[in-house]
């Protein structure tokens, strides 16, 4: 049940973009008044799923067209990428661009607004000196565009302004009334079932909410300020319940830093208190475990707690390693951070933690990369940002729980406190992942993870084909084969 205060007031969760795509698809369709949304993918060519949906057009470009021409306002802002760090990225979001502006062309009713913003911070004057060349000869191998101008202009100048920052969060506020909120941007690459019946580089678990209540303002507030902000030209807007940020901004003198000034931490924070207060258990999926604080803070509360549990889902490798073959230093620093990480919490919780990673239960097929395969199964990619504490709080949002997220990229999230709300995550989380949970972790927590782990491993001993559920146990031991420290790289880096 809520009251009339609570900052959420109805919440509906969406697992895969199966369930998330279809329920944005509607809410858009139903809008009368506005959109304003803010993406780091937004491509106007992803097919439309729902009914509803498909009996207007096949793809995004129809149903905003559709909404453009009953008069809705919309205004959406999509993440551009350093040119040349991330040509491919840039070139995406400015594809983006020719489609909102192929929107106005035709709409016949409101016109969108719309910008590609790239975050305000620059990696600093000296230390961008010192990787210039490795910067032009990145960029004389690209071919510069109409859909990479940034590149365009970069070749122009003697300096490259490097951007080490994103505007990472997945969000939109409809009508000023409805939110909606998680880990999940809009393209086809995006799209999953809870069946995950796909060939590898193409599953995508995520998870995405609706809700209502006054979290909604606070959500639209964010919106419409998180560029200045982040730009250092106006103060952020205060904290609200049920709402949490990371907020980084452009240092005031760019000399010898390698990210931007850190600034609001509220998904941090929040994180490192519900560790320390929560009588647990917790339950944390994530794309990314590299975050040492969060870490250390799980091994305290650990010590301090004698009947804590914890259960982590992760994806077997990230995705550019598996399926992109990245073996670059990024990846090695990656690799070195979640391995310690990981370290630090089976220390700590010994049987008391369980970790896994998804696979189908399918014979992975010969030519399956080795990070791409999961004891002979082809994995499932996890991108989910779900953190649960018992039945008392749960945190989604756009957030991993690495340095990154917590710390200099942009993200948007929700703090759920109703018991209702949060019972809704571990049902359905779980069942997603498990089929049946003969073991209510709330109810007995070391149960519940001892039965996860020999359930893990009679899942591992069974052919792919024969296999219960998707989870198996986490591949302890393989980022060593990848993983190495950078010395003076920030953590956050990655």
């Amino acid at each position: 049940m809520t009251n009339e205060t609570d900052p959420i007031q109805t919440f509906k969760l969406l697992i895969t973009a199966d369930e998330g795509f279809v329920a944005f698809e509607n809410l858009i369709l139903d809008a009368q008044d506005s959109v304003i949304g803010g993406f780091r993918v937004f491509d106007l060519t992803t097919k439309l799923h729902g009914e509803r949906a498909k009996a207007i057009g096949t793809t995004w470009f129809d149903l905003l067209l559709d909404a453009l021409n009953r008069g809705v306002s919309i205004e959406i802002t999509v993440t551009d990428f350093d040119p040349v760090a991330a040509t491919l990225d840039h070139r995406r979001s400015w594809m983006s661009a020719r489609q909102f502006a192929g929107l106005n062309e035709l709409s016949t009713g409101a016109q969108i607004k719309w910008s590609i913003a790239t975050h305000a911070a620059r990696v600093g004057v000296l230390a961008r000196t010192v990787l210039q060349v490795k910067s032009r000869a990145k960029m004389a191998a690209q071919k510069p565009d109409e859909l990479s101008p940034g590149l365009k202009e970069r070749m122009k100048g003697v300096d490259l302004p490097l951007v080490p920052t994103t505007h990472h969060h997945k969000l939109a506020v409809v009508d000023g009334k409805t939110l909606y909120i998680g880990g999940l941007d809009l393209n086809d690459r995006r799209y999953d079932t809870w069946e995950h019946d796909r060939d590898a580089d193409q599953t995508w678990q995520d998870i995405q909410a609706i809700v209502t209540g006054p979290v909604v303002d606070a959500a639209a507030r964010h919106l419409r300020c998180f560029q200045a902000v982040t730009a250092g030209e106006v103060e952020p807007s205060d904290p609200a319940p049920g709402f949490l940020r990371t907020l980084s901004t452009r240092r005031t003198v760019e000399l010898t830093n390698l990210g931007p000034r850190e600034y609001i931490h509220e998904l941090e924070e929040a994180h490192l208190a519900l560790i320390e207060k929560t009588e647990g258990p917790i339950y944390l999926e994530t794309q990314f475990f590299r975050h040492k604080a969060l870490a250390n803070a799980l091994a305290k509360a650990a010590e301090n707690n004698a009947a804590l549990t914890c259960t982590l889902v992760l994806p077997a490798a990230p995705e550019d390693v598996a399926f992109e073959g990245n073996r670059a230093e990024d990846a090695k620093l990656g690799a070195q951070l979640q391995m310690d990480c990981i370290d630090i919490v089976t220390e700590a919780f010994g049987k008391r933690v369980a970790i896994a990673s998804p696979a189908r239960p399918v014979k992975a097929p010969p030519e399956t990369n080795g990070y791409a395969r999961l004891f002979d199964a082809p994995i499932i990619y996890v991108h989910s940002k779900l953190s649960l504490f018992g039945m008392h709080d749960a945190i989604l949002s756009s957030a991993n729980l690495n340095g990154r997220s917590m710390k200099w990229d942009t993200e948007a999230g929700i703090h759920l406190t109703n018991p209702d709300h949060i019972r809704t995550c571990w049902n359905r989380a779980l069942k997603h992942w498990l089929h049946d949970v003969p073991v209510d972790p709330n109810e007995d927590q070391l149960g519940f993870v001892e039965w996860l782990n020999e359930d893990l491993a009679r899942n591992r001993a069974a052919i792919p084909s024969e296999r219960k559920h998707f989870l198996l146990p986490y591949p302890m031991g393989r980022e060593a084969d990848l993983a190495s420290p950078l010395p003076g790289v920030p953590d956050a880096m990655v």
